[in-house]
């Protein structure tokens, strides 16, 4: 346990050295963490705040790392329930960010390190997961179960005789960039007959296992036949696999949302995409202006 805690506490000061977390107010890091301490503690979980680390990427993500220690049984319920009281902080951040029409500390993406006991060794288990599935996970849209099964996607192991530092692809993109693609894309498609053939179906089939996966793999292909051109021109390159994956999850989630939460998602992305300094894509504008005239709403396929 000593030398993992040695090891994560150097990884901890050269990502710190590397990418400054001072560009966060203080009056905002501590409102952030002192609401996720009262959501903590009400499943009887320490915070110690001195190990909890903000960085900004260059790629203008936000990332929040969190460490954790559990028993050797039950890691799997404490990096669940933590998820769930970051979930439900970021959900307040944004709240207010609709409240007051500011920014607030929205972590863009959500990176546990929990430290298992095992045996003679200890792992290091390292999730990290964007700030949208969080989301989605603690309002109810995607299950326990499901939100689960995308931590252990992003899982890295690492233990005592066997340490290595892999940068997970998720921290290579901007992620609220992709998240405000995916709301555009989710908006724009709500009157097309094969996606809303695609999400009825879907609200059907939420508790029968498998089908409802397959039916998001549709989704997802049908926006991978319809849409990679678009994400290729907005992204500036040919989106990687994992990206058309990541944004055609999120595309099939917001595609299910009523029209006025959709928009007032898109507008919140968009909002927080603006506030960081950054512009509206214009590519996004343009290509569904020509979309929409070669395929008017009434005759989309």
């Amino acid at each position: 346990m000593v030398r993992l805690k040695k090891i994560y506490l150097i990884i901890l000061f050269l990502l710190s050295f590397a990418f400054p977390n001072d560009f966060i107010p203080k009056k905002e890091k501590s409102f952030f963490i002192s609401d996720l301490k009262s959501q903590m503690q009400y499943f009887r979980l320490k915070l110690n705040e001195n190990e909890i680390v903000f960085n900004k990427l260059e790629n203008n993500n936000i990332i929040f790392l969190l460490p954790l220690k559990s028993r050797r049984n039950n890691y799997e319920e404490i990096i669940l329930i933590s998820f769930g009281c970051i979930g439900r902080s970021i959900q307040n951040q944004i709240n207010n960010e609709m409240l007051y029409n500011k920014p607030s500390l929205i972590p863009s993406i959500i990176t546990i390190e929990c430290i298992i006991p095992n045996g003679r060794e200890e792992t290091l288990l390292s999730a990290s997961i964007n700030n949208k599935l969080l989301i989605q996970f603690i309002d109810g849209t995607i299950n326990s179960e499901s939100f689960w099964k995308e931590v252990k996607n992003s899982a890295q192991l690492k233990t005592n005789s066997d340490w290595m530092v892999e940068t997970p692809s998720i921290f290579l993109t901007d992620i609220d960039f992709e998240n405000l693609i995916s709301t555009r894309m989710a908006l724009e498609s709500r009157d097309n007959p094969k996606v809303e053939k695609l999400l009825g179906l879907a609200s059907k089939v939420n508790y029968i296992p498998g089908l409802k996966n397959k039916l998001e793999n549709m989704l997802i292909e049908h926006m991978k036949n319809n849409h990679t051109d678009l994400m290729a021109v907005v992204l500036g390159s040919q989106p990687t696999e994992e990206q058309i994956i990541r944004i055609g999850k999120q595309f099939f989630f917001q595609a299910q949302q009523p029209s006025k939460i959709l928009t007032i998602s898109h507008t919140s992305d968009s909002l927080r995409y603006v506030w960081k300094g950054n512009t509206y894509p214009k590519t996004l504008d343009e290509f569904y202006k020509k979309y929409r005239l070669k395929y008017p709403r009434n005759n989309r396929n």
